[in-house]
């Protein structure tokens, strides 16, 4: 998995405040691990309500009304396709607010 999220475009990982790796696109963290099958990923906000209602996540465990942050556990190599659907909806989304921040302009 590590392997599959640097060679993203413009990823990098860092050490995790709470321990752990947490990877980073533009500056901006989009996921976190805790271990090789323990993730916590930071959806939009629509894009959290979906996968929650379709079970393909589950809440944080510690900030679960928190906008956006989601946990999801690989179990079984079945599940590694369902962390790379979720992981791209975030760095996608971190890529698109980063992007729009580098063409406001300064105050």
């Amino acid at each position: 998995m590590k392997e599959w999220l640097l060679q993203l475009p413009d990823v990098v990982e860092a050490p995790h405040s709470f321990g752990g790796t947490e990877y980073q696109v533009n500056g901006r963290q989009f996921m976190h691990n805790h271990g090789p099958r323990y993730l916590d990923i930071h959806l939009s906000r629509e894009d959290q309500e979906r996968v929650l209602r379709e079970g393909k996540a589950e809440r944080h465990r510690f900030t679960p009304a928190r906008a956006g942050w989601v946990t999801f556990h690989i179990r079984s190599d079945g599940d590694v396709e369902t962390a790379k659907e979720l992981i791209t909806l975030a760095y996608n989304d971190a890529r698109k607010i980063t992007a729009f921040r580098k063409q406001r302009p300064s105050p």
